[in-house]
């Protein structure tokens, strides 16, 4: 099965953005917070905010779903790859970003969103050991396996992550504590030489997204 196109990135302007406080105190993985205390809001990382173009996100923390069938219904397809054997995940939250300052973003009033944008996936395991042994498993999957991937030594984000380069985005996984995260940005459509998914600066963006979800948990 595959999931549906990703249209989603990531881009810091100025100086690098943060994640606000969480409010939480009910401990389940992260720093004594919960999976919604992991999900940027508006504006949360700089520029980035939550796409209104997307029936099923838009207007909230994120979707959510617990069961595989649910997930499968959100994300229309390719839960199973999360929810194989051995895997069991506790929750998965799902939210997209649309960022309109990137220097790559066209001027096209066609287009709605304008921009970049960004999805980002969270799953929560009931272990370490078991958000350790998705990260790693995943590689087998079919969305996957076709993709050669980077283990970066800078920057760190999480335990453990790699990046690859699909020719349409920058594409982040990692896992730290009993979370798995992937962050997939894409720069916006348009003739050259606005659409640029190869430059390298976008992947600095889209690290500095996934550093800011990882400083959280």
């Amino acid at each position: 099965m595959t999931r549906p196109g990703f249209r989603f990135f990531c881009v810091m302007v100025g100086s690098a953005a943060l994640l606000v406080g969480c409010g939480s105190n009910t401990p389940s993985g992260g720093a004594g917070g919960t999976i919604q205390d992991l999900i940027p809001g508006n504006n949360t990382i700089t520029g980035w905010t939550i796409d209104p173009g997307n029936s099923k996100t838009a207007g909230q923390v994120a979707a959510f779903g617990t069961a595989e069938q649910t997930v499968e219904n959100l994300i229309d397809g390719a839960a199973a790859d999360f929810f194989a054997p051995p895997a069991t995940p506790t929750n998965f939250a799902w939210q997209n970003y649309v960022n309109v300052t990137l220097p790559d973003a066209p001027v096209d009033p066609a287009q709605t969103p304008q921009g970049a944008t960004l999805k980002l996936y969270v799953l929560q395991m009931p272990s370490e050991a078991q958000a350790a042994g998705l990260y790693t498993s995943l590689l087998s999957a079919n969305l996957y396996v076709g993709n050669t991937w980077t283990d970066p030594t800078t920057p760190a984000v999480g335990t453990k992550s790699r990046v690859t380069n699909s020719g349409t985005d920058w594409w982040i996984n990692f896992y730290k504590g009993v979370y798995y995260v992937e962050v997939r940005m894409t720069p916006s459509f348009g003739p050259a030489p606005n659409y640029t998914p190869n430059d390298a600066s976008l992947e600095t963006v889209a690290f500095t997204f996934a550093t800011a979800i990882t400083s959280k948990i």
